[in-house]
């Protein structure tokens, strides 16, 4: 028997059977870009944080300066006015019509000169009616004394003839003062300064009728407020400004204190004589500093370097500075004395070298950390 041999068959080869579950990655260069931007994103974000540190975790940089001694002066402020030391307001004591003006606002007149003529009329009248009873008595009075010579009159009778020639003289004397309260002449030498009036006005007694002022003696009278004017002393030196003379400071000196003050305004007037030249003219405004102290080694800061707090009660606020002390500002309250447009005096004693901040910031706390140098 034959056998018949099956060839074999070829072999066949399974997959495998994985062990787990599939995990599928993704590409190489995908992977890579990703983490490129992660990398990029924490550097940013370290960078920004750095940069905020830098800018708002560090201390503010301020300028400091250190106080210095030097003089202050204390002085009282007041408005005044340019005035004439030797003026006159000229009037008449009688009413009457104006028949002539001899001179006019700006002219300049000398003592005696005749300014005005009045309407004198009736008092050229009344002087002749009292001339003509002073000739009447003093005829009574020669026929009275040839009477009582003669035994014909009394002494009783010529002693009443003596008292009427004495009324009559008297009239005349008086008629004659009142005609020359009629001519107006100026009391002095000056300027007329006002002219109220015009000619052919009728004027009643007393009305002014010209003011008159020497413009070679001047002085100064300010207003002095009543909280003030008790450290006003008398000889005290002033300095005076006037618009008209930008950067000029005239010298002065207190020479009158008004022992009244004006009710209405508060103020108490204080004068002050002026140095020939100042250049100065009546009627001129004029900025008064009145110098109530001196201290000639006094402690000086800039303006700046002093702040106050807010008001209360209608008083200004504690002033007060801020000290450089260890890399940290340090509020100190301070009383102030002399003030001026580059610096004020403190009246409270700071400790040796001491460093202030010059110009302190808005919202500066007191301990808060600072360095020291130009912002």
């Amino acid at each position: 028997m034959t056998q018949t041999e099956t060839p074999p068959r070829p072999a066949t080869t399974a997959p495998p059977t994985p062990a787990g579950p599939l995990v599928v990655l993704p590409p190489a260069p995908r992977r890579r870009r990703r983490l490129l931007g992660w990398l990029l994103a924490a550097l940013l974000l370290t960078a920004a944080g750095t940069a905020a540190w830098w800018e708002f975790g560090r201390p503010p940089v301020l300028a400091t300066i250190a106080p210095w001694q030097g003089p202050a002066i204390e002085a009282v402020y007041a408005t005044g006015v340019v005035e004439a030391i030797d003026a006159a307001r000229i009037g008449t004591t009688v009413a009457a019509r104006i028949l002539t003006l001899a001179v006019d606002e700006g002219d300049r007149v000398t003592a005696g000169q005749p300014i005005a003529q009045l309407d004198d009329r009736q008092a050229q009248q009344r002087l002749a009616d009292a001339r003509t009873r002073l000739d009447l008595a003093e005829q009574e009075l020669a026929r009275d004394r040839a009477l009582v010579g003669q035994a014909i009159r009394t002494q009783q009778q010529l002693q009443r003839s003596q008292q009427a020639h004495d009324a009559a003289t008297a009239a005349v004397e008086l008629a004659t003062r009142q005609l020359e309260e009629y001519r107006i002449a100026s009391p002095l030498d000056g300027i007329v300064m006002r002219r109220p009036v015009e000619p052919g006005e009728t004027v009643a007694a007393n009305a002014t009728l010209f003011e008159i002022a020497s413009p070679t003696a001047l002085k100064v009278a300010a207003d002095v407020d009543e909280r003030d004017i008790a450290r006003v002393a008398m000889g005290a030196h002033t300095a005076i400004r006037a618009e008209a003379f930008p950067g000029k400071a005239i010298p002065a000196t207190i020479t009158n204190i008004r022992g009244r003050g004006e009710s209405a305004t508060r103020t108490f007037r204080v004068e002050a004589n002026l140095p020939p030249g100042t250049g100065l003219m009546i009627g001129m405004t004029v900025d008064v500093n009145i110098v109530v102290a001196e201290r000639p080694n006094a402690l000086l800061v800039p303006p700046s370097a002093v702040r106050n707090d807010p008001p209360q009660g209608g008083r200004p606020g504690q002033a007060y500075v801020f000290r450089l002390e260890n890399g940290h500002a340090r509020r100190t309250n301070v009383t102030t004395g002399a003030a001026g447009p580059t610096a004020i005096e403190l009246t409270t004693p700071l400790p040796p070298n001491t460093t202030l901040i010059a110009n302190p910031p808005p919202g500066l706390a007191d301990g808060a950390a600072v360095a020291e140098g130009t912002p």
